[in-house]
C-alpha cells in the first residue's frame, strides 16, 4: 500500500506502565511537535505488549506513529519476551505497510536508567523520536 501525502498529523502511542517515564517521554515528544506546528493525537495503553494491537487500526488517519514507553529488565525472562514480541510486531507493521514510525520504547536494566533517558531537560528520547518520525515522513514523501 502506498502511503498518503503527508497529512501533518501523527499518533503518539504510549505505554503508561511506568507513568513517570512515559509522562517525561510524552512531554518531550509533544514539545517538539508543538514547536514544529505538527498536529498529533495521543493514545495511552496499559503496557508495551498492547501497543501493536493499535497499529493497523489507526494507520489511515495518521502520517506516522511515535511509540513511547519503557521495558525494565527484571529477575525473570519476561523482559525478553515483552521486548522481542513488542519490537517484532512494531517493525513488522512498519515494514509491511511502509509506514513511518519511530520509537522511544526504552529497554533498560533499571528505573534510574529509564529516568535519565526520559528527563525533559536532559537527553529526552521522546523528543528525539518525534524528530525521527517527522524526518521519515518527509523522506517518504520526497519526489
Amino acid at each position: 500500500m502506498e502511503h498518503k501525502k503527508f497529512q501533518n498529523k501523527v499518533l503518539i502511542i504510549y505505554s503508561n506502565f511506568y507513568s513517570e517515564i512515559s509522562d517525561n517521554l510524552l512531554d518531550g515528544a509533544t514539545k517538539f511537535l508543538k514547536k514544529e506546528n505538527i498536529l498529533y493525537e495521543t493514545l495511552c495503553v496499559p503496557g508495551s505488549l498492547e501497543i501493536p494491537f493499535f497499529l493497523k487500526k489507526n494507520r489511515e488517519k495518521f502520517s506516522g506513529y511515535i511509540i513511547l514507553g519503557c521495558i525494565i529488565k527484571g529477575e525473570t525472562d519476561h523482559y525478553e519476551v515483552v521486548k522481542k514480541s513488542t519490537f517484532n510486531y512494531i517493525y513488522k507493521f512498519s515494514y509491511d505497510y511502509s509506514f513511518p514510525l519511530s520509537t522511544a520504547l526504552l529497554t533498560v536494566n533499571n528505573y534510574d536508567q529509564a529516568l535519565e533517558r526520559s528527563k525533559v531537560n536532559k537527553k529526552n528520547l521522546g523528543g528525539n523520536a518525534a524528530k525521527v518520525c517527522l524526518d521519515l515522513i518527509n523522506k517518504l514523501n520526497e519526489k
